[in-house]
């Protein structure tokens, strides 16, 4: 038999990579036909000597060969075999003869982004994410997808994708799916003290569609917008996308500090708050607080973007109720997410906006697309009415709980010559402040050469920043693996003289 006449070293296929082989070779034929190594014109082995040659099934070769042709990479003649086109569709994509061997495309420099787009990029977001379905010690903003029922949400979604003549299967629902609507207005009414109506509720794709639908609708560039300090980088970046002027204000123990706030910027158009478990510093606003928030929002026409993101995870005392709830002069917009509750790709979440923004924020979400799938808000819907959504949360509140005293008496007692817990009856994360004057990012770089996620606290931060720290998660961390990673981290930091 014949030998194939490529560069078969190049063409390492791995059939433990979740990539399957057929794709896996295809990327490996486009490649090398795109940086030069395979010439216009080529004469490719015939599927049966390339498979031999690399070890595979014939139709794994054949799979790769119909996809490249089908998108113009190959060509075929009666008699003369397969070939490498003559004419490449992607031929504006080869790179030059001085760069041959990377396909990396490159930002034109001549081409600039607008100033607010290089405003959004410069906003730098820690990417979470699981490794085969398990977080790494101590990512934070992670459920633990693993305890998620996803063989009934499987069954409840099949359900409704089924159907084609069910009324899910056109381009959207507006502004949600209305048992959706129902079902969270009912939720937030009863769990949260939201006073509301369905009508107000406008469901999204997650809780940065709905930051950035709030923020492209009530800010116009130029325009003041309070964010706590620190604060939650995915309103920092809604919010410069918007072209708002950015006014940080300092959080204490009480929450955003209302008159620092004042004095900082008398106008606010729009003013961020997490208040039911701040991020990051998990500190409850007061109720004096609130009730001075509200009074200056109403004098100053400011509207107040509720950030509820966590709510549901509460681990002493009663739930603090929503600040929506205490609003008399309907300036709250209310915002939640069920990725934290339920997991992440569900990308579902909602505003619930005064009775003056109905109309505007219909209109708008079926023009900004960010519109959930309609089955998925069907299931949801379903999972929420049943019963499913509350007692998966009271499930997953003891099971966090658990896992949050784990990872404090594993900081008291393994890292508590580095770090100091912060206060929080809360949330699926906390905060370790450091104790010696050590650069918290330092910190965090040395447990990343362990494999050990901690977000500095300092990111933050807009401004100047204050005591540094470690933002810690525990809620998809399992308590071993939460005491052996503390573990790990006492002797990284030790072996850093942090």
């Amino acid at each position: 038999m014949l030998r194939s006449p490529l560069p078969l070293d190049s063409f390492a296929l791995d059939p433990q990579a979740e990539a399957p082989l057929y794709r896996q070779l295809y990327d490996a034929l486009r490649g090398a036909i795109l940086d030069g190594r395979l010439a216009a014109g080529a004469r490719l082995p015939s599927s049966r000597v390339l498979a031999a040659d690399l070890g595979v099934g014939r139709n794994t070769v054949l799979s790769a060969y119909e996809q490249l042709a089908a998108e113009g990479y190959l060509e075929g003649q009666v008699g003369a075999g397969t070939r490498i086109a003559a004419s490449l569709p992607d031929r504006f994509l080869a790179v030059g003869a001085g760069e041959r061997g990377t396909l990396t495309a490159k930002t034109d420099p001549g081409i600039p982004l607008s100033r607010r787009g290089q405003l959004i990029a410069s906003v730098k977001r820690g990417a979470a994410r699981y490794e085969r379905g398990h977080a790494r010690a101590f990512q934070h903003g992670l459920p633990a997808i693993d305890q998620f029922p996803a063989t009934l949400w499987s069954r409840l979604l099949a359900r409704r994708a089924r159907d084609p003549h069910n009324g899910l299967f056109g381009y959207e629902t507006g502004e949600g799916y209305r048992p959706l609507r129902e079902a969270i207005a009912a939720h937030a009414g009863a769990a949260r003290g939201v006073i509301c109506a369905p009508e107000q509720v406008i469901v999204t794709s997650g809780a940065q569609a709905a930051l950035d639908l709030a923020a492209r609708m009530l800010i116009d560039p130029g325009d003041a917008a309070w964010i706590e300090e620190p604060g939650y980088l995915g309103a920092r970046g809604a919010l410069l996308g918007a072209g708002a002027k950015l006014v940080p204000v300092p959080v204490d123990h009480e929450g955003i500090d209302v008159a620092a706030g004042r004095a900082l910027d008398p106008l606010p158009k729009l003013i961020y708050v997490t208040p039911s478990h701040q991020f990051p510093l998990g500190v409850t606003l007061s109720l004096p607080r609130r009730l001075a928030l509200l009074d200056f929002a109403g004098a100053a026409k400011a509207w107040i973007v509720e950030d509820d993101y966590d709510s549901e995870y509460r681990y002493s005392g009663r739930p603090i109720a929503s600040l929506q709830g205490l609003d008399r002069a309907a300036r709250v917009l209310y915002m939640g997410t069920f990725s934290k509750t339920l997991f992440p790709s569900l990308k579902v979440g909602y505003l619930i906006v005064p009775d003056a923004l109905i109309d505007a924020f219909r209109t708008a979400i079926r023009l900004t697309g960010h519109v959930p799938s309609p089955a998925i808000q069907a299931a949801l819907a379903d999972f929420i009415g049943d019963g499913h959504f509350g007692t998966h949360v009271r499930r997953m509140r003891a099971v966090y709980a658990a896992r949050r005293a784990c990872l404090i008496e594993a900081i008291e007692r393994d890292l508590g010559e580095f770090l100091e817990a912060s206060p929080s009856d809360g949330g699926m994360q906390l905060v370790g402040f450091l104790k010696r004057r050590v650069d918290d990012r330092k910190a965090a770089e040395a447990a990343a050469a362990a494999d050990i996620h901690v977000t500095p606290l300092s990111t933050y931060y807009l401004g100047r920043r204050s005591d540094g720290g470690l933002h810690m998660g525990f809620a998809a961390i399992p308590e071993a693996q939460i005491a052996r990673s503390a573990r790990r981290l006492a002797q990284v930091f030790a072996e850093a003289h942090l």
